[in-house]
């Protein structure tokens, strides 16, 4: 009775996947993935901090704990990181999705960031005085953005190199410093922004480019 039980479950098992797989059907583009939306923060020339969103980051060794960006050119962002080799990625929340545009679709040689989120509530803050003190953290650092469930200070791996994919250039990054839960109250990873929850309320498109205020108005029918 094992045996026949056993074997029913496997002509069952054949019967689904082969359904599931005539149904297959090819794609004109990548799918549309659900990613963390993050702001990388790096230093301008002068010391003064730029932000800029960035969703292409992802964690690839535990020991020592490594990540990889992938910084779009040409950018200040991408400039900044590629002379200081440093910046420090901010895991977004919810609470910060009416900076999508100052911080996603404009250039800091353009437009004030910092004035911009500070109208929006989220004026930049250098990072707590105990961490610099106790050395977790550099006095030298950019300025961080509040309320963000996490922030890591990302260096890069000595020796390596931006490495060029089209648009793109990656760089490969130990993490030399953590902190979570700056500004009021503590930001919960549960309240994450995501790509999903940008799109759906029509902040990005399913390319993740930012969407400009007036376009959006739009399309919500508010102006003509």
């Amino acid at each position: 009775k094992e045996v026949w039980s056993h074997a029913r479950k496997l002509a069952m098992w054949w019967l689904v996947t082969t359904a599931a797989l005539a149904v297959l059907v090819p794609l004109d583009g990548p799918p549309v993935l659900n990613s963390p939306v993050y702001s990388l923060a790096t230093l301008n020339d002068d010391g003064s901090t730029n932000m800029q969103i960035l969703t292409y980051a992802t964690p690839i060794g535990i020991a020592p704990r490594t990540w990889a960006l992938s910084l779009y050119h040409p950018t200040r962002t991408h400039a900044n990181f590629a002379s200081r080799r440093s910046g420090v990625l901010q895991l977004l929340t919810e609470e910060h999705v009416g900076l999508m545009h100052v911080l996603g679709g404009q250039s800091g040689a353009d437009v004030d960031k910092a004035a911009a989120c500070a109208q929006a509530g989220f004026g930049w803050v250098d990072a707590p005085e105990q961490c610099v003190t106790d050395g977790t953290w550099p006095a030298d650092g950019p300025q961080l953005l509040p309320g963000c469930a996490a922030y890591l200070r990302l260096v890069q791996e000595d020796g390596d190199r931006l490495r060029a994919f089209g648009e793109h250039e990656m760089a490969v990054c130990r993490v030399e410093g953590m902190l979570e839960g700056l500004g009021e109250g503590r930001a919960g990873f549960d309240r994450a922004l995501s790509t999903r929850t940008c799109r759906d309320l029509g902040l990005i498109t399913d390319r993740g480019k930012a969407v400009p205020p007036e376009a959006r108005a739009i399309e919500l029918g508010q102006i003509s």
